[in-house]
């Protein structure tokens, strides 16, 4: 027999908070208030009624029924039934429920430009000094 995968998600129930950035590497669903920026790497990242995000949110696949005030970045579908004060960048399927609300514009990019592309190698990064050791003298 095959193992079953385990189904993650992490829930945040209403009347919680969290103020700093949350991330994640399975599913969320967020009842409550998030005073910073949320990322899933996999799963559902659910942003329930009556829940607000006051930063950008990042995941495969994103469900907003509550308020994101910062931008939405969705590499799989999205489906919007709440609020977004901000851009939205997505990949894949788009979803605007008869409720959704958005103060900012929809880009569509490809799948390179999104959270996944990998970061540049630090050697490449100018703000970074490199650190040699002193060479020692041979005897």
């Amino acid at each position: 027999m095959k193992p079953q995968a385990t189904l993650n998600v992490t829930l945040l129930a209403a009347g919680s908070a969290i103020e700093g950035n949350l991330i994640l590497d399975h599913g969320l669903s967020l009842f409550g208030i998030v005073d910073g920026n949320v990322i899933t790497n996999d799963g559902l990242l659910h942003i329930g009624a009556g829940g607000l995000v006051k930063g950008q949110i990042e995941g495969e696949h994103v469900r907003v029924d509550g308020t994101v005030e910062g931008d939405v970045h969705a590499r799989g579908s999205l489906e919007i039934n709440g609020r977004v004060r901000g851009n939205i960048f997505y990949c894949g399927t788009i979803r605007l429920g008869e409720r959704a609300s958005i103060d900012g514009q929809l880009k569509r990019v490809s799948r390179e430009l999104t959270i996944e592309s990998e970061p540049a190698a630090i050697a490449e990064t100018p703000n970074v000094q490199s650190l040699q050791r002193p060479a020692t003298a041979a005897a």
